[in-house]
């Protein structure tokens, strides 16, 4: 876990959107004819707490392993840990379309 929260040697929080990981989820959820809210309420936990870990915000072996123990899928299947690389470059594509969101904003704005 520590290749994951380590960036040149500063953490690395919050985490970016990881999704991969929120997709493979969603498909299992899914399958069970399931919801994040539904989840949340199984395994006694906030609704927002399970998004953020669903999306890859938050990092949280235990409730990772609750998660993928509940819909009986390997933990490494739905939630494939990340490099510092693999991270970097989500930040980066990230940062590119809040760019190019605000760009819109703006360009919205100003007609």
């Amino acid at each position: 876990m520590r290749l994951i929260n380590q960036i040149s040697g500063k953490g690395c929080r919050p985490y970016p959107l990881d999704r991969e990981r929120r997709r493979r989820v969603l498909i299992a959820l899914a399958e069970r004819d399931m919801n994040i809210s539904k989840l949340a309420k199984k395994l006694e936990l906030p609704q927002s707490l399970i998004s953020m870990i669903i999306c890859g915000r938050r990092l949280s072996p235990n409730t990772e392993q609750r998660i993928a123990d509940f819909l009986r899928k390997p933990v490494d299947d739905l939630f494939p840990r990340r490099t510092p690389e693999e991270i970097g470059k989500m930040r980066k594509k990230e940062a590119s379309l809040r760019a190019q969101l605000k760009q819109r904003a703006q360009k919205g704005e100003a007609a």
